[in-house]
């Protein structure tokens, strides 16, 4: 019977410990170790996403898509900016409050994504 606790027990802390990392994983890979640490350190991320904003549909774009698989992917952006004359960047994350936040943007060039910018953000 004591045996039979010790495995339930672990395969529920193995289950929770895999639900975590799928959690984490895309975090990682957007942010990387300094955003999960600066977020968890700062007790702070006040990001808004859009609509239909994923972490793991965000992972999906990928340089040369067209603007419109990249709408189909992750719908609208929040904003959609030109930070120089040639370049256009939706904005998927923005932070009301104005305080520490995720940063999520697509720049296209030529209607194509050259860039997919991601990092945790402090004010």
């Amino acid at each position: 019977m004591r045996k039979l606790k010790k495995n339930l027990i672990s395969v529920v802390v193995i289950i929770f410990i895999l639900f975590g990392l799928k959690q984490i994983i895309p975090v990682l890979k957007l942010d990387g170790y300094l955003g999960l640490l600066l977020s968890i350190l700062l007790l702070t991320d006040d990001t808004k996403y859009s609509a239909d904003y994923s972490d793991w549909k965000f992972l999906k774009i990928k340089k040369g898509m067209n603007r419109n698989q990249v709408y189909e992917l992750i719908g609208k952006p929040i904003d959609v900016f030109s930070p120089t004359e040639n370049i256009i960047s939706l904005q998927y994350s923005e932070s009301p409050k104005d305080t520490h936040y995720r940063i999520r943007q697509i720049c296209l060039k030529n209607n194509n994504v050259i860039k997919r910018v991601s990092y945790f953000y402090v004010d």
